[in-house]
């Protein structure tokens, strides 16, 4: 399955989205080491938040980003949907 990287809307599939997720963080000029050295954590933290939940993490993704942690991870907040 090819994954739309043109849209802003993250993929269902955590496969899928690390992709995604990869590809938006470079359109939005930033990369996982970036915000590791900007969160003052390792790239393997911040790397680790795509299949693993890290409140902190999630944040500082979804901020870079533009969008909330529960637009790109709606799995991990149920309640907030």
């Amino acid at each position: 399955m090819l994954v739309d990287m043109t849209t802003s809307k993250p993929p269902h599939k955590a496969s899928n989205r690390a992709i995604w997720l990869k590809h938006q963080l470079e359109i939005h000029g930033t990369s996982y080491a970036k915000i590791a050295r900007e969160e003052g954590v390792t790239r393997q933290a911040a790397r680790k938040v795509v299949y693993s939940r890290s409140s902190r993490m999630e944040a500082a993704i979804a901020r870079r980003l533009g969008l909330m942690p529960k637009q790109i991870w709606p799995e991990r907040y149920p309640h907030d949907a």
